[in-house]
């Protein structure tokens, strides 16, 4: 028996990475995951590769964007015929730069849309399909940069990721009464993928590499399996009494 038999989870943004990572333990755990992406065949790909050990399935769709969304949740519907759990993990800063001065209006119309738009947007669809049957579970992904300042973020994504945190909070007051839980993770530095693996080992210097490991009391960068097995307990029933909580999963760098 598995923490989550019997549940229909969707994950945004989940055909590689961190987002796929916590897929995989969703699946794990019995649920029925649902992968997100853009990338039709990356994520096609992926559904497939969990297809061979678990029930998993794919929805192709910008979260930015409300008719994908409605869809996307109409398609979950029809398979499943329900959704208890969601995971807001598509974003980031979506290839744009850090540095104020190279920052233009679309980088930041960008960064806002997919991480706070979207979060809006997909949790809005689960409260609709959600609130009265039964409820569930709202995963909203945030980071250490909405938290305190970061340097390998720029202020578009520390805008965006702490407007997420201020959104779940409110939701969590305005969906309890409907059995409805929303909480957030907040990474630290988690080598997720090659755009991270450049972004920390080749963007900065030796200098501020020891600096930001200077930082975290645990001396360790985390892996997506720390964030992935959060993920697991938010979805669980482990969590049922938590509500508008943000985890902090960094190895002590930041202690809210």
């Amino acid at each position: 028996m598995g923490k989550l038999d019997n549940k229909v989870a969707l994950i945004t943004g989940s055909a590689g990475g961190l987002g796929l990572e916590i897929a995989i333990s969703l699946a794990k755990e019995g649920a029925k995951v649902v992968l997100n992406d853009v990338n039709e065949e990356l994520v096609k790909k992926s559904a497939e590769e969990l297809q061979k050990d678990f029930e998993a399935d794919y929805v192709l769709g910008d979260v930015s964007n409300k008719e994908d969304v409605n869809r996307m949740f109409g398609q979950i519907i029809e398979r499943f015929g329900k959704i208890n759990i969601l995971v807001n993990n598509a974003g980031g800063s979506l290839h744009t730069p850090r540095a104020l001065e190279e920052i233009e209006e679309e980088h930041w119309d960008k960064v806002l849309a997919v991480n706070l738009k979207g979060t809006f947007l997909t949790s809005q669809a689960f409260v609709q399909h959600t609130k009265d049957h039964g409820g569930g579970k709202i995963i909203n992904m945030s980071s250490i940069g909405g938290r305190t300042a970061s340097l390998i973020t720029g202020v578009a994504y520390a805008a965006a990721k702490g407007g997420v945190i201020s959104f779940t909070r409110r939701l969590a007051k305005e969906v309890g009464e409907y059995g409805i839980n929303v909480n957030v993770i907040a990474p630290g530095l988690i080598i997720s993928g090659e755009r991270m693996h450049h972004v920390f080992y080749e963007e900065n210097s030796e200098e501020q590499r020891k600096q930001t490991f200077s930082e975290i009391p645990l001396k360790a960068l985390g892996e997506k399996d720390d964030i992935a097995k959060t993920a697991v307990f938010l979805a669980s029933d482990d969590s049922r009494y938590m509500t508008g909580a943000v985890l902090d999963v960094n190895g002590g760098r930041f202690m809210g």
